[in-house]
């Protein structure tokens, strides 16, 4: 097995299985691709991806369960040439943020462009991790400052900041027997197979909560890293799903619907962590002022006291 080959899977699923516009971003051919995801199925011994005709249009449940883990193992890539580019670097020159996956799709886009505009000559690191892991990185010094769902515990050596609040979404197929009733209640969640975030999401620990207050086993039985992933197990019609609201888009699924669940699990905050020291470096205090302008100097040193 090559990681080429776990990268043009990972690709196909992220261009919502268009081989076409994955060749393009990966810069290579469409029979390339192609001859290296039959490969990957040959060697795996499982067919990967579901078909009409010659097109893509899903995952097989085995193609699920096997794009999860390339999707971790892809990330953990991603960190080793982070840490190579790290000790080789100045790391003044550098700003590492580390966020989890909703804060990083949601929050960081623009604050990047106006910073790179702002400090062209300052590299911006974002790793995508999970809250514990990122939690270790700000403290060891490893990241300038987090992007997080709220943390359980709060580290004393950490200074939290609170700048978003967040909700979870139910989708289910348009003609699920859930989207035609006027409120949705956890008894009736409890009688489906649900797929939602992996158990280090701050989200899964919101909903697992919330069916054990009632007395009810989570019926989440199916997780995944990325919303993307979930919301294609729901296309393909395996179950329904909880995601973040921001990930769903009904023009990008128009065989799906969203159902307001705002009444079932409580509302998640994303927090800007930073390190409680003594005072940030420039670099970091201008990101700030793009991604978050109500965090000041004031605000940290404040922090930083109490």
């Amino acid at each position: 097995m090559k990681l080429r080959q776990l990268e043009y899977f990972h690709e196909v699923i992220e261009q919502d299985f268009n081989i076409s516009a994955a060749a393009k971003r990966l810069y290579t051919s469409q029979p390339g691709v192609s001859r290296q995801l039959i490969e990957l199925a040959d060697e795996l011994g499982v067919e990967l991806f579901l078909h009409e005709g010659k097109r893509l249009v899903g995952l097989t449940r085995a193609g699920m369960e096997i794009a999860e883990i390339v999707a971790r193992v892809l990330i953990d890539v991603r960190r080793i040439h982070e840490i190579g580019r790290s000790l080789a670097t100045d790391r003044h020159d550098c700003l590492k943020v580390v966020a989890n996956r909703h804060a990083a799709h949601n929050l960081l886009h623009h604050a990047m462009v106006d910073f790179r505009e702002m400090m062209p000559r300052i590299e911006v690191d974002v790793s995508e991790e999970n809250t514990l892991q990122a939690t270790a990185m700000l403290r060891i010094g490893q990241a300038d400052l987090g992007l997080l769902a709220e943390a359980p515990d709060q580290d004393p050596d950490l200074l939290y900041f609170p700048i978003e609040e967040w909700r979870l979404l139910l989708v289910v197929p348009r003609d699920h027997p859930l989207a035609g009733l006027p409120t949705v209640g956890l008894e009736d969640l409890a009688h489906y197979s649900v797929g939602s975030y992996d158990n280090a999401a701050q989200s899964r620990f919101v909903i697992d909560e919330a069916f054990a207050g009632a007395g009810l086993h989570s019926p989440v039985n199916i997780s995944f890293a990325s919303s993307h992933m979930i919301l294609q197990f729901v296309n393909s019609k395996f179950g329904i799903a909880i995601v973040a609201e921001s990930a769903f888009s009904a023009d990008d699924y128009p065989e799906l619907i969203g159902l307001d669940v705002n009444h079932l699990f409580r509302p998640l905050t994303t927090d800007l962590v930073l390190p409680r020291r003594a005072s940030p470096p420039r670099h970091v205090f201008n990101f700030l002022s793009v991604l978050a302008p109500q965090i000041t100097p004031t605000t940290i040193g404040e922090a930083i006291d109490s």
